[in-house]
């Protein structure tokens, strides 16, 4: 499963002029974060590749790909959709191509497809209350609705695609901004790198977790900073996670003491 959750940039108050977070790409207005979230739901919308096999990271617009995909073919795809995201200066594909040593032939309705997509939506403690219609259609499942930033709405769509039988999600979920309450589509034009009032309670439930759990996380604050991101590192490999220093829903899952999808 992939790492759905990124840092994103804090905004300025009390009209300070700061300048921007170094994650974001002042040419363009375009934050890392917010390059790396429109590559997931891309690639979760692609059915050439399993986007839940491919980690994202995007450092300063360069986009690093990595995992392991089951063919050429696949690595390839996964590279030219990267390559297509707005914002993104370059593609480093470090993907592994490793053949699955047996395939399980998976034959779902749209029906069963669409119930367990809504199931597990509603099990997510971050989703489970957003707005979200969903739809599927020759087993390509499409989401529409509001939630409250655009890691939400890459997290909906890992969820999506992780569900037996799904072999691509379309993702109309529109973004809607915590102070604004303006709408944008995640597909269009949202290059909001503001952290959300969600986010922030997010990462101060998972700092919260990591503390009692013997990690230290810095200050319970909501901001994942370098401090916060070490431990979960740290977390992440105890538990035999992916080590990524993202708050993904796996992650979310283990802190919470869930087994996770």
């Amino acid at each position: 499963m992939l790492a759905v959750l990124a840092i994103v940039a804090t905004p300025s108050y009390g009209g300070e002029k700061k300048a921007k977070s170094t994650t974001e790409k002042g040419a363009t207005g375009m934050s890392d974060s917010w390059v790396t979230a429109k590559t997931k739901i891309a690639l979760y919308a692609d059915g050439r590749v399993k986007g839940t096999q491919v980690n994202v990271d995007t450092s300063n617009g360069v986009v690093t790909l990595r995992g392991k995909v089951d063919s050429e073919q696949a690595k390839n795809a996964a590279a030219d959709v990267a390559k297509g995201i707005e914002g993104a200066k370059s593609v480093k594909n470090e993907l592994q191509v490793v053949a699955p040593a047996e395939r399980k032939a998976v034959d779902a309705s749209d029906d069963q497809i669409t119930n367990q997509v809504k199931d597990r939506l509603s099990k997510d403690p971050h989703l489970k209350n957003a707005d979200i219609d969903v739809r599927s259609d020759a087993k390509v499942v499409t989401l529409t609705g509001k939630v409250p930033d655009i890691m939400l709405s890459a997290s909906a769509s890992e969820i999506a695609r992780a569900v037996p039988g799904v072999d691509s999600v379309r993702n109309d979920l529109s973004v809607v901004s915590t102070k604004s309450k303006k709408y944008s589509k995640s597909r269009g034009d949202d290059r909001s790198g503001a952290v959300s009032a969600g986010y922030r309670e997010n990462v101060k439930a998972a700092q919260d977790a990591m503390k009692a759990k013997g990690f230290d996380p810095g200050p319970i604050d909501g901001i994942m900073g370098p401090k916060t991101t070490s431990a979960l590192k740290d977390f992440q490999k105890k538990e035999g996670l992916q080590v990524t220093g993202r708050l993904n829903a796996e992650t979310q899952a283990r802190l919470e003491g869930r087994s996770g999808m």
